[in-house]
């Protein structure tokens, strides 16, 4: 994989993650923290928070190969979405940071886990998040608060449904 080709996938995943927010901040507080309408689904806070410290955890550890398993964020710590699309918008920062540090060489380094190689692992980290803003998008649309369409190729468009 192409570096280039990697940016734009993150910079789709954020685009995405932004609607997903955007339409979670036009819920009620409860909406946000509260049992979702779907049974056996978390909490939309929980699938977000959850989310933003998968994306935190293995940016780190792919920077730093150090496996820190207390790098997981506890919901109680964002209790609007405000709070947490400030913290997802610093993190986004620290991750172009980073991903801007990368070429197509550094990509095909194996990581320091299971010595994948660094643009899998970090593949795996937009389709874990395509995985979770999906199950947001239908909390939020169960809610009425639907926040469009999150495909790739519609963001490409210009997410022409706004």
């Amino acid at each position: 994989m192409r570096a280039d080709d990697l940016r734009l996938l993150f910079d789709y995943s954020y685009a995405a993650t932004g609607r997903v927010l955007d339409a979670a901040g036009r819920l009620e507080p409860g909406e946000f923290t509260g049992p979702p309408p779907l049974r056996g689904a978390m909490s939309l806070q929980d699938i977000l928070v959850h989310t933003l410290g998968a994306e935190r955890g293995w940016r780190e550890f792919l920077r730093t190969g150090v496996d820190d398993e207390a790098t997981g964020l506890d919901p109680a710590a964002f209790p609007g979405v405000p709070v947490l699309t400030r913290a997802w918008r610093e993190d986004e920062a620290r991750m172009r940071e980073w991903l801007d540090t990368l070429d197509d060489e550094a990509l095909d380094v194996p990581e320091a886990g299971r010595g994948r190689p660094i643009w899998v692992c970090l593949t795996h980290v937009i389709n874990h998040s395509t995985q979770h803003r999906s199950e947001a998008a239908m909390i939020l649309s169960h809610l009425g608060q639907s926040p469009g369409d999150l495909d790739f190729t519609f963001y490409l468009h210009g997410w022409t449904d706004d």
